[in-house]
């Protein structure tokens, strides 16, 4: 069974939600990531928590993530916002995230604004895996 950081995806404001399912964890330690849904303010509590601990553990950031998001449709500036923070306490942790497999949409948001020069986006989970495991991008 695959653990999801939310069992079902939640219905809010007529939107689902994101729902964030760890899909695996390789031996070579890249742990893959599938986000299904919108990701929205909707998706952030008021605590700040990250919502990879509740999926990863309280020591989330110091692992290699491959995120896919190919069933996320839409994104809103909350969403960027968590991305480039997922991704500085990433870095700050010694760990690793690329975002990979986006929808047309999502993608032309986070390329009109630049956010590849700060987040890893790459078109598939081949690419994620060869920019985890040692590549640059």
């Amino acid at each position: 069974m695959r653990k999801t950081a939310d069992t079902d995806k939640s219905l809010k404001n007529g939107r689902y939600t994101m729902k964030l399912q760890l899909v695996s964890i390789e031996k070579d330690g890249i742990v893959r990531v599938a986000a299904e849904g919108n990701i929205t303010t909707a998706d952030f509590d008021a605590s700040g928590k990250n919502p990879l601990e509740k999926l990863l553990g309280v020591t989330w950031f110091t692992n290699r993530v491959l995120m896919n998001l190919d069933r996320t449709d839409y994104i809103d500036s909350s969403a960027i916002g968590w991305l480039i923070g997922t991704q500085k306490a990433f870095r700050d942790g010694g760990g690793t995230l690329v975002v990979h497999s986006l929808q047309p949409a999502v993608r032309q948001i986070l390329d009109v604004l630049k956010i590849g020069r700060v987040v890893p986006m790459v078109a598939d989970e081949t690419e994620a895996r060869a920019l985890a495991i040692g590549g640059s991008k």
